[in-house]
């Protein structure tokens, strides 16, 4: 009975795999762009295939070839700069065989035009031999992250709070960072005790927030106003120290509310 069972088991692996493969197959065929097809002759022939910038980048060739088989004599990939690329492939392609992808120098690049030297291979059959030519489109890179909407809190910057004793750090901001309404503190590691906090703004003008208390690992303060309601920071200064302890170091985090 188990091992009927586990044979159960493995086939249903079996299966699960070969449809993740198809899954994968089907998807990873959808990347590739059809740039066009040629009939060969029984005779060397040469031809070209016109693709041009407007069709985008490609990283990669293939060759696919329908009708019957087609011996591959030579083939020159030529980009849109004009600079050649002579890509080795001689061998015969049988009906419906893709090749390899075939990459291009340079990873991602526009074509402007494929040149084949070729012959189709008799056959009994009566067909012509057609060999088409399929690119591997440019992913695009995925579009930036939104910038954070009104009212959301970031994270400016974060410091390292030493084991013993009183300690004093800086966390530099700058105008690029924008306009803030309030702040907040967010620990870290370790419980450290708060004893002065300073805001400086763009203008030099320094702001004492009554902070003194102790922080737990973990919490964040309340949001602590800025005067003067929207203002651009240069930099927050702290003085604390982490609360003895056997975690090892606190670490406090500064957030600003846009």
């Amino acid at each position: 009975m188990q091992l009927r069972r586990g044979a159960l088991l493995a086939a249903a692996l079996v299966f699960t795999g070969m449809m993740a493969s198809d899954a994968f197959a089907q998807r990873r065929d959808s990347d590739w762009a059809d740039l066009g097809c040629q009939t060969v002759s029984f005779r060397v022939d040469r031809d070209v295939l016109r693709v041009g910038r407007r069709d985008g980048r490609f990283s990669a060739i293939r060759l696919h070839a329908r009708g019957g088989d087609v011996e591959m004599l030579d083939l020159r990939v030529v980009y849109g700069n004009g600079q050649p690329d002579d890509i080795p492939v001689r061998r015969v392609l049988r009906r419906g065989d893709r090749t390899n992808p075939l990459d291009l120098r340079g990873s991602d690049r526009f074509i402007d035009r494929i040149e084949m030297v070729y012959r189709a291979v008799p056959n009994f059959r009566g067909r012509e031999a057609v060999v088409c030519v399929e690119g591997l489109a440019h992913a695009a890179p995925p579009p930036p992250p939104p910038p954070p909407s009104a009212g959301a809190w970031v994270e400016l910057g974060c410091k390292q709070v030493a084991l013993f004793g009183r300690d004093r750090d800086t966390v530099p901001i700058g105008r690029r960072e924008g306009r803030f309404k309030a702040i907040r503190l967010h620990v870290r590691g370790a419980d450290v005790e708060m004893l002065d906090l300073k805001v400086i703004y763009a203008n030099g003008e320094p702001d004492d927030i009554a902070v003194r208390h102790v922080i737990r690992q973990g919490e964040r303060t309340r949001p602590l106003d800025l005067r003067g309601w929207e203002r651009s920071i240069n930099r927050v200064d702290m003085v604390y120290r982490t609360i003895p302890n056997f975690k090892g170091l606190a670490r406090v985090c500064v957030e600003g509310l846009q």
